[in-house]
Formats: C-alpha cells, sequence, structure tokens
C-alpha cells in the first residue's frame, strides 16, 4: 500500500460511492448522472476505470466478483492488480444487464474510510 497524500476528485467520487458496496455499473449510473454535462459512457470509463485500479492498489477499496448480487461479501472473488486492470478497462463490466463473468462490487476498507 502506497502512502497518500490525497485523492482526485474521480477517487473521491469512487470511494464515496462504494460505501455501503457498489457494484461498477451502479457506480458509472451514478457518475453519468452530472446533468447536461454528462460524459458518454466511453469517456467516463477510463476516469473511473483508473480510480478504482489506484484506490484498490493503496487499500481503500476491496473489489470481488459475484455470481450473483446480494449476496454475502466472504462469497465472492477477490480482483485485483492486473487482473482488475485489465476486466475494468473495458466498459462491458461497467454496464448493467446479465453478468458476463460475474458482477463486480466495490466496497471501502478501513483505511478507505479514514477519507470519507
Amino acid at each position: 500500500m502506497r502512502e497518500r497524500t490525497g485523492l482526485t476528485q474521480v477517487e473521491y467520487f469512487v470511494l464515496h460511492e462504494s460505501d455501503g458496496d457498489a457494484p461498477l455499473p451502479e457506480i458509472l449510473d451514478a457518475w453519468l448522472d452530472n446533468g447536461a454535462g454528462s460524459p458518454t459512457v466511453e469517456e467516463a470509463v477510463p476516469a473511473l476505470a483508473g480510480a478504482l485500479v489506484s484506490l484498490t492498489a493503496d487499500g481503500l477499496v476491496e473489489v470481488r466478483r459475484f455470481t450473483s448480487w446480494p449476496a454475502p461479501w466472504n462469497g465472492g472473488a477477490r480482483v485485483e492488480g492486473a487482473d482488475l486492470r485489465a476486466e475494468v478497462g473495458g466498459v462491458a463490466p461497467w454496464l448493467p444487464g446479465p453478468a458476463r463473468i460475474g458482477l463486480l462490487v466495490v466496497r471501502v476498507t478501513e483505511e478507505g474510510g479514514a477519507y470519507l
């Protein structure tokens, strides 16, 4: 875990939206619900993905894959590092619909809670 001096606007948004467990499509929906100046999905995903990967690397959030949701947190498989980076970089995991290889859900860790 790296030592942090602060969060970017996008990191804070992802962290805030992840408080209480948040599937990726819910995070994207919240980001896009920004009025007339909303970005497209294709514009939003790279920023959100970068923030999610950074927050995970710093231990501020945890990402798990679930075959059904809601479910007990310990029932999900942890996704991190290069696997997380590869999975969240595309648009598909951020869109609602049938789970392709499972729904990715984000949860704030105890360390991340200090930033809320």
